[in-house]
């Protein structure tokens, strides 16, 4: 694997984990702002507000990687991108347009705290709350495109039928996955919050109602894994190329070409589930008592648990990009010799990711982005 895309993967990286902390906190911080005011609990909607700081933080952050990605992906495969935004205009431009809608639902959230009246203010909060959910929908669509171009329609100009795209085989199961994953990792990182709050303060009893849901929930939410990712799993049948890819490696493989080994990446993302899992049995269980996830012990666990499930998010998120590599859509392997000419020289060029633009070895391009990316932040 080349250097220009290892560094992209890392930048990626970054993006994804904030990105995936930002979609439990757009569901956690508008409905517990609710049931606060329902309620008129001050001291839970203070730390609905002290959440959506931490929100704002992670957004920040996954905003400037995105950018940065975004950058880099137009400047090392101009090709790609310009064939891939025609073609995928439609689930690109739901992604695009709910970003757009969530930063200013953000903004509008925020300042219209105490400001707006609180059926207006609730109104705005759902939106952040749909828009958490819509920008990975157009996304994964076009991840699922990406396994196999299901929905592609070589004509005078390729076009996408969005019906069949969105009937790609893929695409469900890697979009609900994906969710479950996120919620997973963004409750165990609130619950982490709270438990480093609790090495050095007692908690309220607020925080740590708030603590021991979110542990519940990210219980609820590894237990849906359970499902979720043997049906992506099977799904992959589809797209034997990155099968073989996964699974070669253990002893189970499809009629199709094995191009990598990233069977010990798969292992690796098992094992920091199955650490996810018994860090919250331990702590859910009462086999140490009942006050457990409340001792010292009891909040480290809780940080480890959120570590876990942020690397496990990124694995899981490196194990389906590397496993493509060297190409963009995974079955080109299989496709690329039925398709008609000119589509296929212009695609067999555009979607390898070795085919990359001499921008890439120029270091100077990496120096003037991380000293961009520093001042962002």
């Amino acid at each position: 694997m080349n250097a220009p895309v290892l560094f992209m993967a890392l930048v990626f990286g970054v993006h994804i984990v904030a990105v995936n902390i930002g979609i439990a906190l757009a569901t956690v911080v508008p409905l517990l702002k609710r049931r606060a005011v329902r309620l008129g609990d001050k001291p839970l909607e203070e730390a609905a507000r002290r959440l959506f700081r931490v929100y704002a933080a992670t957004y920040a952050l996954a905003g400037v990687m995105g950018t940065a990605f975004t950058v880099f992906l137009l400047s090392f495969y101009p090709e790609f991108v310009g064939i891939a935004g025609n073609i995928a205009m439609v689930p690109f431009g739901i992604s695009v347009i709910s970003i757009l809608f969530h930063f200013f639902a953000i903004v509008a959230y925020w300042y219209g705290w105490g400001r707006f009246s609180e059926g207006f203010h609730d109104f705005v909060g759902w939106i952040l709350m749909i828009t958490a959910y819509t920008i990975p929908l157009g996304f994964r669509a076009v991840f699922a495109f990406l396994n196999t171009p299901q929905g592609l329609v070589l004509g005078e100009k390729a076009s996408l039928d969005l019906v069949q795209a969105l009937l790609n085989p893929t695409f469900l199961p890697l979009y609900l996955k994906s969710i479950a994953g996120a919620l997973t990792f963004g409750f165990l990182f609130i619950a982490g919050v709270f438990a480093y709050k609790g090495l050095r303060q007692e908690l309220s009893s607020v925080e740590k109602n708030l603590y021991h849901d979110c542990l519940k929930l990210a219980m609820a939410g590894l237990f849906a894994m359970m499902f979720l990712g043997p049906w992506y799993t099977v799904a992959l049948v589809s797209t034997p190329v990155k099968f073989n890819n996964i699974f070669a490696g253990l002893g189970v493989a499809l009629s199709a070409p094995t191009l990598s080994n990233y069977s010990w990446l798969f292992v690796l993302k098992m094992l920091l589930v199955a650490a996810q899992a018994w860090l919250l049995i331990q702590l859910l269980v009462p086999i140490r008592g009942a006050g457990a996830a409340f001792s010292q012990q009891g909040y480290k666990a809780s940080i480890a648990a959120a570590a876990a499930a942020g690397l496990t998010v990124l694995t899981g998120e490196y194990l389906n990009a590397f496993s493509q590599y060297p190409y963009f859509v995974a079955n080109a392997p299989l496709i690329a010799d039925k398709l008609p000419e000119p589509y296929r020289t212009i695609l067999g060029r555009s979607l390898n990711l070795e085919n990359i633009s001499p921008l890439a070895q120029d270091p100077m391009l990496y120096l003037v982005t991380a000293l961009g990316i520093a001042v962002l932040l």
